[in-house]
């Protein structure tokens, strides 16, 4: 009778054990998660900021566009709603645009990323507090040349002065100006305190030291210059530099810094700042350098090259925004560990592209809304939702 109770004892407490009415003894299933609903995080975000009149966002993977979405309006009077080929002004993120127009240099044979880059310039580019220290187009690429960006006051105020947007602006004699001692242009505010190499921050000026070199190399002018090389190729067909290029009724609206409705105009800082472009064209970029530099048979850039942009280094002395590894150009934020691209927040557009090589995946997304990088950028509260869509979208 001892032995009988005991095992009547042991089955009871496996019982107990086994979790109430589950006669199989198998634990509950979990609840599968529900998937976001990228369109209504959008539209909420639009509801949520009354500042914001547009936000126009599109994914590709694997050479296609897997989504596309936009909301609010896109004209001052907000009647008109956008679509994936409202143009919007960019700023920062033309930069990559710039580097690519710099690697097709490397790859006719035309230039060394590693040589004085005033080996390549009519004049020479010396921080003259370092006048021994080689500058190289590499170091203005990673933003480590010791060229500062100031602002407004700091230096010469034709750096910052507005054009007609119908104006093609040109950026020599300024330029050389601006960076040679002696003129009535030179400020020392123009370099950094640090040796040349020793600090990564970022420089706009350094950027359009870059588009002049462009220039230099093909005898062209950049904005004809990236017309002909990279947008055609990639049938950007409605993507410029110069506003007259662009068909104005596909323009969003531009808002001051009190959110009333502004004019066009370019800057000498066009480069970096005045380029025209819609998600469904930036699309085709993207899908370009996943894809090792090609599009539909059309190879802007070799995939080697592609490699060299994107691998990034961690620089010892980092005031990158987002604390960004650096490549050619091109970033990984920190709160984006393994996507690569830029972002763009000026005073009237912000907007963020990455790209996730290792698996094919990147998107693009634009504000005409200024300096709301606390929401758009890496980190942000709009920018985590779209990586948690991201991450769902990727097996």
């Amino acid at each position: 009778m001892r032995k009988i109770a005991i095992l009547l004892s042991v089955c009871l407490l496996v019982v107990s054990c086994g979790g109430g009415n589950n006669s199989s003894g198998l634990r509950p299933t979990a609840p599968v998660p529900t998937p976001l609903n990228m369109d209504q995080i959008l539209d909420d975000f639009i509801a949520d900021n009354s500042n914001i009149g547009s936000v126009a966002m599109l994914a590709v993977k694997d050479g296609n566009i897997i989504y596309s979405h936009t909301a609010g309006f896109m004209d001052a009077a907000k009647t008109l709603a956008p679509t994936q080929t409202t143009l919007y002004k960019a700023s920062s993120i033309a930069k990559l645009i710039i580097s690519v127009a710099v690697m097709q240099q490397v790859e006719l044979g035309s230039l060394d990323i590693d040589k004085d880059i005033g080996d390549y310039l009519p004049f020479p580019v010396r921080n003259p507090n370092f006048p021994n220290k080689v500058i190289s187009t590499r170091m203005l690429m990673q933003h480590a040349a010791g060229l500062a960006n100031p602002a407004f006051g700091q230096t010469t105020d034709e750096l910052f002065f507005a054009f007609d947007s119908s104006e093609i602006v040109q950026l020599h004699p300024l330029i050389e100006e601006v960076l040679t001692p002696g003129s009535a242009k030179y400020r020392d505010a123009i370099w950094m305190s640090g040796e040349p190499g020793s600090v990564h921050r970022n420089s706009n000026f350094g950027m359009v030291l870059l588009s002049y070199l462009v220039e230099q190399l093909s005898g062209m002018h950049f904005i004809d210059y990236c017309k002909l090389n990279i947008f055609a190729p990639l049938a950007m067909n409605n993507t410029s530099h110069h506003f007259p290029d662009l068909d104005p009724t596909q323009v969003a609206a531009l808002f001051d810094a009190n959110n009333n409705p502004t004019t066009q105009f370019s800057t000498w800082f066009y480069p970096i700042s005045g380029l025209f472009t819609s998600t469904a064209d930036w699309a085709n970029f993207m899908r370009a350098i996943l894809n090792g530099g090609s599009l539909n048979g059309n190879q802007i850039l070799q995939a080697a090259s592609i490699q060299q942009m994107l691998t990034t280094i961690t620089p010892a002395n980092n005031q990158l925004a987002y604390n960004s590894n650096i490549g050619l150009i091109w970033r990984e934020a920190q709160p984006n560990p393994g996507w690569i691209g830029h972002t763009g927040a000026g005073t009237e557009m912000t907007h963020v592209t990455e790209l996730d090589p290792a698996n094919n995946t990147g998107y693009v997304v634009f504000t005409n809304e200024g300096r709301v990088d606390n929401l758009v950028g890496p980190g942000g509260s709009l920018n985590v939702r779209v990586h948690q869509w991201l991450q769902e979208q990727i097996p």
